[in-house]
């Protein structure tokens, strides 16, 4: 059948347009779980990768040879496990290994002024402790690290000295530590820690960091290592000294009871842990998607229904039915578009809110919105527009004139 018509592109845009114009309601709660859709998996997306790049950032402030041992084959294994004082002696034997420090963890009552809260406790060797800084653990920001002469001096982290009690703790102050309400010994500030840029120094920010000698001597169990943190030297191959560091602690322990892992290692495996998240997110996200390319379809087969007749008229004056199968695809497709449009803007303004409050509660998180991101959001939504409408289109464009000139 020809067409008659004369209808060229910008015409068929007219009568799309103006039937989606004429049926404003209904065209707008249509697009309601496109953009509900769009703007869900653009905001998970963008705050998943924001939040990816975060994890990466801060393990490679940690630097690329540092290593961390913990004990435990795995989770539940460090409640039962621990590493051994002289662990630190047989990890600086390793070949490739630079220095290894200890981490010693207890808590106490902690007395400043009239306010007695519990504070963790970290024990550290002295002349081990501005490596610690090194490796962005722990980094002097008033005062000084303490020394083999300090048995009383202590530093304390950032958020300590300004957050945990109503009045902030200062330089040169003292605060004093107590057991079941005896006072055991008064602690004299000498330095105060800047705020840790990573996650692993972060239980730095709310501690006393203390001579680890001046713990044990103060605490009623004796201690074990938390961790050790080593560097390996520069130039060596890491994950060859990390296998070299398990193999020592094997042979020492007579079993795996410990993890070593490098940074890159975390890093790797937080990043992959972060993925599967966001993806099971999205997926749930993608579920109005659905939702919204089912509305499109129904809404469209109404459409189909009720413009029987004119569609009737149409093809009796000489449209062709793939005329008809674009009008109707067209529709679909831009209410898709349109939908994804607006749903991609309010997906950019949810992420950009949620990273600003990230932002302000202490949390490093930068939501990125790609161009890949955009085109692929548009595109997406398009494509479910345009499939969510061939049902209703095909149809449309099977309608026999005579029949549907008859519809009531």
């Amino acid at each position: 059948m020809g067409c008659n018509m004369g209808f060229v592109d910008a015409e068929l845009f007219k009568v799309v347009f103006q039937n989606l114009k004429g049926q404003q309601l209904r065209s707008f709660l249509t697009l309601l779980g496109i953009v509900i859709g769009i703007a869900a998996i653009v905001a998970l997306i963008s705050l998943g990768e924001g939040l990816n790049a975060s994890v990466q950032q801060e393990f490679e402030s940690l630097g690329t040879n540092t290593i961390i041992v913990v004990p435990g084959g795995g989770f539940a294994g460090a409640f039962f496990t621990h590493l051994e004082n002289d662990d630190v002696d047989t990890i600086e034997s390793v070949r490739g290994i630079d220095f290894a420090a200890a981490i010693f963890m207890d808590s106490k009552q902690v007395k400043y002024g009239r306010e007695t809260k519990t504070i963790l406790i970290l024990g550290v060797d002295p002349a081990k402790i501005i490596n610690l800084g090194a490796v962005g653990f722990l980094k002097i920001g008033e005062g000084r690290l303490i020394n083999s002469q300090d048995s009383f001096g202590v530093v304390i982290g950032n958020k300590l000295a300004n957050e945990t009690f109503d009045k902030p703790i200062m330089l040169k102050s003292s605060v004093e530590l107590l057991d079941s309400n005896i006072s055991i010994a008064k602690l004299r500030v000498i330095g105060i820690g800047e705020t840790s840029s990573n996650s692993f120094g972060s239980f730095f920010n709310n501690a006393i960091i203390m001579n680890s000698k001046t713990l044990e001597d103060m605490s009623s169990t004796k201690l074990f290592p938390s961790r050790i943190i080593a560097e390996a030297v520069p130039g060596e191959n890491i994950d060859e000294v990390k296998q070299r560091v398990e193999k020592a602690l094997e042979k020492k322990h007579g079993e795996k009871d410990f993890q070593v892992m490098t940074t890159q290692q975390i890093g790797e495996t937080a990043g992959n842990v972060v993925g599967i998240i966001s993806l099971v997110l999205i997926g749930i996200a993608a579920i109005s998607l659905l939702v919204g390319g089912i509305g499109i379809m129904n809404t469209m087969l109404m459409a189909v229904m009720e413009r029987t007749r004119e569609i009737g008229i149409m093809k009796a004056i000489g449209a062709t039915n793939d005329k008809i199968l674009a009008i109707f695809l067209l529709e679909a497709g831009l209410v898709g578009m349109v939908g994804g449009g607006i749903g991609l803007v309010f997906g950019i303004g949810i992420s950009g809110l949620i990273s600003l409050i990230a932002t302000a509660a202490g949390f490093s998180l930068t939501a990125s919105v790609s161009p890949t991101l955009i085109i692929g959001a548009l595109a997406f939504s398009l494509i479910v527009g345009i499939l969510s409408g061939i049902v209703p289109a095909m149809r449309a464009a099977r309608l026999e004139p005579v029949e549907a000139l008859r519809y009531e």
